[in-house]
């Protein structure tokens, strides 16, 4: 089935300049790593070789970013010139996302927990934010079951 290859192959593209960048150099690399129809191969070459690609590259990172980023401020500045090297390792070590904000900001917490090579100065700022990520999602867990809109529905019209 060639189309989820090729489907597979766009998505890895999208989230790995590197693997762009590799597809440059080597217009075999993709043929390689997918099962791909001629076709299908010569798509993506062009794909990757457009100006398009990198900022579709930009895009997905910021999308990957802003989670982290608006639930741990503090962190991110901690991190200072180390935050692209540990938020890439994080991306590569974890490459499907969450699209809560909360739960991802908690898995790229807990990633940085496990490592060695976190800062000591932002280890105090990962310890705080990643409480508040924590307790953030415990209260978001816990209304999980209430009906946001049962009260505006209750109301008669106006």
């Amino acid at each position: 089935m060639t189309l989820a290859q090729f489907q597979r192959a766009l998505t890895d593209l999208t989230a790995s300049p590197a693997l762009c960048r590799a597809g440059r150099r080597d217009p075999d690399l993709l043929a390689q790593l997918y099962v791909l129809t001629p076709l299908e191969q010569a798509r993506l070459g062009e794909i990757v070789a457009s100006d398009g690609m990198e900022a579709n590259c930009m895009i997905y990172r910021a999308n990957r970013l802003a989670p982290i980023a608006l639930n741990c401020p503090e962190l991110c500045t901690a991190l200072g010139d180390n935050l692209n090297r540990l938020v890439s390792a994080y991306w590569y070590a974890e490459p499907t996302t969450n699209v809560h904000f909360l739960v991802e900001a908690e898995r790229f917490c807990s990633f940085l927990v496990e490592r060695e090579d976190v800062p000591p100065a932002a280890r105090d700022a990962l310890s705080r934010e990643h409480a508040k990520v924590r307790d953030r999602l415990a209260a978001t867990g816990a209304r999980a079951g209430e009906d946001a809109f049962a009260a505006a529905r209750a109301m008669p019209p106006a």
